[in-house]
Order: C-alpha cells, then sequence, then structure tokens
C-alpha cells in the first residue's frame, strides 16, 4: 500500500498562529516568528538524553508534590502570536484547565519553559526565543547547555529575564521555579565532569 504523501508548508508566506497550529504533526516540525516558519533542526543524541532525563525528574517531582504538568515538545501558541515548541513546558495545577486545550496543545504562556540548547539552537535560544518568552510573560526559562552540562535559571522582571539560579557542570541545580528540586545532570546522565589534566582510563 501506497504511503500518503503530506504537502510541504510554504515557509515563504506569512503565517497565523491559527494556521500553525493546525500543520501536520512532524517531522519536520516548525515553530512560528514574526509570521514566519522556522524549520527546526534534527535534534543531537546529546540533547535527547538530556531532555529525556529532565523529563523523567520533573515529572516525577510534580506529580509527587501535585503541582501540574510537565509536557515534551508540545505545541505552544503564545498570546503574542508566535509559536515555539520548548523542550519542556510545566503548568501549574490551577492553569491547567485556562492553558491546555482540548488538541493537547498549550495556549497561552506557560509558567515555565526549558530549552536544552545544542550548539545549532545556542544564539536563537538564547536571545530571539528568550526575548519571545518574555515579552509573552513566560515566568520562569530554564537554558540548558547539551554539550558541558550547565544549567541557568531565569526570573522574568519588569525590566527583562533576571538570572536567579546557575550550576556548573556536576553542580548542583536547585531552581526557585520548584524549590526543593535538586538536580544534578552530570550523575544522572553518568557523565561527571572531568577534572583538569585528568585522563581516561583504560579498560
Amino acid at each position: 500500500m501506497a504511503s500518503k504523501t503530506v504537502a510541504t508548508p510554504k515557509v515563504d508566506k506569512r503565517w497565523t498562529l491559527e494556521e500553525w497550529l493546525k500543520l501536520p504533526e512532524g517531522p519536520p516540525f516548525y515553530e512560528l516568528e514574526d509570521g514566519r516558519l522556522i524549520v527546526m533542526p534534527s535534534p543531537r543524541l546529546e540533547h535527547q538524553e538530556v531532555v529525556g532525563m529532565l523529563y523523567f525528574v520533573l515529572d516525577r517531582w510534580v506529580e509527587e508534590h501535585d503541582l501540574g504538568t510537565v509536557v515534551m515538545a508540545v505545541d505552544v501558541a503564545l498570546p503574542t502570536g508566535r509559536g515555539y515548541i520548548p523542550d519542556l513546558t510545566f503548568i501549574r495545577r490551577d492553569r491547567e484547565g485556562e492553558l491546555i486545550g482540548k488538541d493537547g496543545k498549550i495556549h497561552g504562556a506557560p509558567d515555565l519553559v526549558v530549552e536544552v540548547v545544542s550548539p545549532g539552537t545556542k544564539v536563537r535560544d538564547r536571545y530571539k526565543k528568550m526575548q519571545g518568552y518574555f515579552e509573552a510573560g513566560v515566568e520562569w526559562v530554564w537554558l540548558i547547555d547539551s554539550e558541558d552540562l550547565t544549567a541557568e535559571e531565569f526570573h522574568r522582571t519588569e525590566e527583562g529575564y533576571l538570572r536567579t539560579t546557575t550550576a556548573g557542570p556536576n553542580e548542583v541545580f536547585e531552581p526557585k521555579a520548584l524549590p526543593g528540586l535538586k538536580i544534578n545532570l552530570s550523575e544522572l546522565l553518568g557523565k561527571p565532569a572531568k577534572k583538569s589534566g585528568q585522563r581516561k582510563r583504560s579498560k
């Protein structure tokens, strides 16, 4: 039986948020910025390992404490008309009915978004998308570097995002957005930080 061919969206036209939400399920995946579709690059292995582990930890934490919902790579239709696909999104329990649509997508500004940055996405995640999240009213943003396993947390203020928490490789990340949560990515992934001049042991 012949497979059904899906038409490729025209990336050179201006798109509305409603049109973006109706795009067929990828791949390829697209984000929407200033009326233009942005093709999302295929993720690297390191990126997916970090996303998977973070989802496991966060989902378990919020469930144990009845805090809300964590979703992975779901369309987020921001009130400013942008459409992003954060690696992870957290929504407080009291806002689930307001933000989680019947289509399984997020409509509005989440309480927390997590972007796991890779070499090919680092600049856009840190500047363009951060600006987009700020303008949309997203209160908390985490940037996790998939290469060196550093973590940064930012809290929205009237002047812009204020970096509130950081953790280097093999350090414990204690975000203020979820008090009590502690994450050591290096340990979780079995990739402890190497000391300067340390040589890899032969097996």
